[in-house]
């Protein structure tokens, strides 16, 4: 039976794409909005068939033009609350205002009020539901948006949308039956008792769940500033051109609404009394419900997925424009009809759900207070236009000049949003910068000589060691252009070249930072046996050092020497990479096929191959963008096969350490690649700015996260969203774990698989493979080059070092016991591994801890690969720090 159940609930987990363990959640908000939505649905349908039989269709424009001044009260009261006090005490408010306002106009109009006070009751009827058609849409999601990510909200909204749908329908056909038993303002009191049932399930979701804050400053932290908020608002529409298009594009829809309703209301009306338009009411509202709820469930969500946030909101546009083209050219019933589900259909069941997505794309920060203006005030001055038109000109037009209207606002309509489609990109990396905590250090700029200058240097820098020679040495080290030709480098060379090179492979580091202090001023492109010691030093030697082995290097010029200093650079720190990336450009063109070959090789470090494109882009942004979607097809490609084996080891990772460690390096590189590949698109221009890309999308935050990953989706092509969605999306479906036998798996690991994977799968396979098979299977992993830390822990696995220091599996789950550490990167790690020694060098070490004894790394070997590794150095900032940090 428990077998069943957990089949049922995955199936309707793929067929809602609900995740696992949401379903409490879902269901609870789902049924705070349909309960809300059955209370508008009892007011609308009971409250349309009173006001049209008591007032009639003709005075719909009076109602169009005073619902603006009763929404401004509205909203004046709302945004205060908003601002002041909390989304929840809003709630409260609006709930203890739907009983109390239901029963007070329920008591009016009993009371039987001679005329005009009995027919001004009814325009105050029809006022109380256009001001609660706009405030509980608004109410409810701008409560809901407070506890769910834009990437949450594509999957769920249209669920929440179904449950309101669900309430209109069960709202509408409790008039539609008892329509003939209960007079229309009865309705009222039914409203009401349904609105005192929606307390507890509010107060029940506030203390269930908790609220996401906007961005990454906490939620204690936003302003409490009325005035200061609503001027953030205005300065919102002043510097966002998203934010003024789509409250354009809502100010169009609204007027084409309200001359849709018209339209229709008055071809329905015509020969039914009250009774019978109520029946009719609320048969069409059930129905428009009944295809909103499919719509809900089945078939937004995918949409959304399918064309994009964009391109969605295109449907209703031209969904109004063939529907006024349909009145112009036909008119009568079923242009009524369609008009109809047009407004209470595609309106509520795609409009709506789509601006509930294109809202989070608003300023972040006024983002509540911007919804509540723009629903409570812009909307209601386009009923008030589109009233005082039909008030004025109505008489004047029949039905075919109206719908004329119609289409021309459908055609400027579908302009609009091709504009908004336009801004949305832009509007969405905007918020991801707001909140974006900036690390980076500014310009440093070293000192520039002129040709005299630079001469008299040089003459000192080849004179005997002595204080002078060192300064001068040092001078020109920082120096930030190199001479203009290689020629000058030429005529600088001397014979004690040959001399401090063979310095580069002593033993002592102080002898080789001699030595490349002395190159600094005399190696030229001649120098071409420099490269391999030059690179060989480049990951060990200190900053000073390490900066002057890229001056050297790019004065030498070697384009073949490439893909191994890039090899080498991908140990270094963020600027030194960027410091790499300018000298290979410096190269000029004939960089250009071996950058091609780093960028190309899935082998190499996925930090280098990112320097190699960015130095490729700059090179040659033609070329690399013509060779952009064949890169990143190959590379989601092959980390797509990787995904299914990642699963595999973490359902076998209880087996042993190593398989533990292995699993978290696959998935550890699969999120490299997901991040190289981000950055491949950004260079190529079909993303925004990549690093602010990729800091929010490493945010703890789900909301700046769901920007992100929003971001992404709306700027790539679907086929490589498809591939990109499993690798990016924490909650995306997993696929099935790879098939075969996990030995087998080992094997290819460690015959492919990186130095560290390498590692952990022959450490693995000495857990589970008997001694004799043992030696055959990791000898196909011992490769030359391979780093010391790889290459001593296949030796120590095939018995042949006699005093074995630990492999690198067990230095590395010892460097994860020590708490400022263990969240660190495995390539950080493995860099902390290296410094370990047996005893302790320095005051104060961190002590590593293995089962039979202890390795130490000094503070400062930590602060070096800290430097290096800025995970590491976030990671250390994060045990101390226990606020809402981006990344």
């Amino acid at each position: 039976m428990a077998a069943a159940g957990d089949g049922v609930l995955g199936l309707l987990n793929r067929l809602f794409r609900v995740e696992h363990g949401e379903w409490p959640k879902l269901l609870q908000f789902g049924l705070f909005g349909l309960l809300l939505q059955t209370g508008m649905g009892i007011g609308f349908a009971a409250g349309d068939a009173a006001f049209l039989t008591h007032v009639g269709p003709d005075k719909l424009p009076v109602i169009f033009l005073l619902t603006p001044a009763v929404m401004l009260v509205y909203t004046a009261i709302f945004s205060y609350l908003l601002v002041r006090f909390s989304i929840d005490h809003v709630v409260d408010v609006t709930l203890a205002a739907l009983i109390g306002g239901g029963a007070l106009l329920w008591g009016l109009i009993q009371l039987g009020l001679p005329e005009p006070y009995a027919t001004g009751l009814y325009y105050v009827l029809k006022l109380y539901l256009a001001m609660w058609y706009i405030a509980l849409y608004s109410l409810f999601w701008n409560f809901t948006d407070a506890y769910f990510d834009i990437q949450d909200a594509k999957r769920l909204f249209p669920l929440f949308s179904a449950f309101c749908a669900l309430g209109t329908t069960i709202g509408a056909l409790i008039v539609s039956l008892f329509a003939g038993v209960v007079p229309m303002h009865g309705f009222l009191l039914v409203w009401a008792a349904v609105a005192f049932a929606t307390m507890p399930i509010a107060l029940l979701l506030r203390r269930r769940w908790q609220r996401i804050a906007d961005s990454d400053t906490e939620l204690e932290a936003e302003t409490k500033s009325v005035l200061s908020q609503l001027g953030q608002v205005g300065r919102a529409f002043k510097t966002s051109p998203y934010a003024v298009t789509l409250v354009l594009t809502l100010f169009v829809t609204l007027l084409m609404t309200n001359l849709a309703e018209y339209q229709y209301s008055t071809v329905l009306q015509a020969g039914r009394d009250e009774a019978q338009l109520a029946k009719l009411f609320g048969e069409l509202y059930a129905g428009a419900s009944l295809f909103n709820l499919i719509v809900c469930l089945f078939v937004f969500n995918r949409l959304v997925t399918r064309i994009g946030v964009r391109n969605t909101a295109l449907i209703l546009p031209l969904t109004y424009f063939a529907v006024f083209g349909y009145f112009f050219l036909s008119g009568g019933t079923m242009a009524a009809l369609a008009a109809f589900f047009a407004y209470h259909g595609v309106l509520t069941s795609i409009e709506y759900n789509n601006q509930n997505l294109l809202f989070n794309a608003t300023p972040s920060q006024v983002k509540r207070p911007f919804r509540t203006v723009v629903e409570g005030l812009a909307e209601p001055l386009a009923s008030l236009l589109a009233g005082a038109f039909l008030l004025l000109g109505a008489k004047n037009a029949d039905m075919r000049d109206l719908s004329g209207i119609g289409v021309l606002l459908g055609a400027v309509l579908i302009a609009v949003v091709v504009a908004l489609r336009h801004y949305y990109p832009g509007a969405m990396e905007a918020n991801m910068r707001r909140g974006w905590l900036n690390f980076g250090d500014p310009d440093l700029h070293a000192p520039r000589f002129d040709e005299a200058a630079t001469g008299v240097l040089r003459e000192k820098a080849a004179e005997a060691d002595s204080g002078v020679a060192q300064a001068a040495r040092s001078l020109l080290h920082r120096r930030s252009a190199r001479p203009a030709s290689r020629d000058a480098f030429e005529a600088d060379a001397s014979e004690a070249t040959g001399a401090f090179a063979a310095k580069l492979s002593d033993p002592s580091p102080s002898v080789r930072k001699y030595a490349l202090q002395a190159l600094a001023s005399v190696v030229g492109p001649g120098d071409i046996a420099l490269v391999p010691p030059l690179v060989r030093n480049l990951p060990l030697m200190d900053r000073a050092s390490r900066a002057t082995i890229l001056e050297l290097l790019g004065a030498i010029g070697d384009v073949e020497a490439i893909p191994q200093i890039l090899a080498a650079a991908a140990r270094l720190s963020p600027r030194e990479l960027r410091t790499a990336e300018t000298m290979l450009a410096g190269l000029g063109d004939a960089a250009i096929p071996r950058l091609m070959q780093v960028l190309t090789n899935y082998q190499t470090p996925y930090r280098a191959r990112a320097v190699a494109a960015r130095a490729l882009s700059s090179l040659s942004h033609a070329q690399f963008v013509s060779q952009v979607k064949k890169l990143v097809t190959e590379e989601l490609d092959e980390t797509g096969r990787r995904l299914g084996v990642a699963e595999r080891f973490e359902a076998e990772a209880g087996r042993s350490p190593a398989l533990k460690l292995l699993a978290d390096a696959y998935r550890q590189r699969i999120g490299e690649s997901v991040d190289f590949t981000l950055e491949l698109l950004a260079l190529g221009g079909l993303l925004p700015d990549f690093d602010l890309l990729i800091v929010s999308l490493h945010s703890a935050n789900p909301k700046v996260r769901g920007n992100a990953v929003e971001a992404v989706a709306s700027g790539v092509g679907h086929a490589t969203w498809k591939r990109l969605e499993p690798l990016i999306d924490r909650k995306a479906t997993q696929r099935a774990s790879a098939d075969g036998d996990l030995i087998d798996l080992l094997k290819v690991a460690v015959e492919s698989g990186h130095g560290f994977e390498a590692a952990a799968a022959a450490q693995a396979l000495r857990d589970h493979l008997p001694a004799a098979q043992l030696a055959g299977a990791l000898r196909r992993g011992l490769k030359p080059g391979m780093a010391p830390i790889f290459r001593d822990s296949f030796t120590n696995l095939l018995g042949l070092d006699a005093d074995a220091r630990p492999t690198a599996v067990d230095l590395v789950e010892a460097v994860r016991g020590v708490p400022d550490l263990a969240n660190a990167s495995i390539d950080a790690q493995v860099a902390l591994a290296e410094r370990a020694t047996a005893q302790p060098a320095a005051r104060r070490p961190v002590e590593l801890k293995l089962r039979d004894r202890s390795f130490w790394i000094t503070r400062a070997d930590v602060d070096e690969v800290a430097a290096r590794y800025a995970d590491l150095a976030l990671t250390m900032l994060k045990t101390r720090d226990d606020r809402a940090y981006a990344g």
